[in-house]
């Protein structure tokens, strides 16, 4: 009996991106000099999210999970470094931009799969 790949090729793209992305991330967190605007920061988080729930197509929760730890993890980081600090209401922003993304990834996979079903 053939054995079923477990993941698409299409999926696996996507989780080399999550990684690639989520390491450009803690770059910046890292970074004691870099201050970016506010709006750039949430756009990352919201590409984030986005990212995240497109690498697992048919476990969005697993890419919401992913997004949101990544969210906290850089803010610890971000405590480890000098001239950085860590704020609730920067983590909430974050969070929220990352659901956000997921939330689009999401109503986008269920409009590609309500247009793909054939009617009889």
């Amino acid at each position: 009996m053939i054995a079923e790949r477990s993941t698409s090729p299409h999926s696996t793209a996507w989780r080399i991106a999550t990684v690639l992305l989520i390491f450009a991330l803690a770059w910046d967190a890292l970074d004691p000099a870099l201050k970016p605007l506010p709006i750039f920061v949430l756009a990352s988080y919201f590409l984030l999210g986005f990212v995240c729930t497109a690498a697992f197509p048919r476990r969005a929760w697993i890419g919401v999970l992913v997004a949101l730890a990544a969210a906290v993890g850089f803010e610890l980081l971000q405590s480890l470094v000098p001239l950085r600090d860590v704020r609730a209401g920067e983590l909430f922003a974050k969070w929220g931009s990352s659901i956000l993304g997921a939330l689009l990834e999401i109503s986008l996979a269920v409009f590609r799969q309500s247009r793909n079903r054939k009617l009889y």
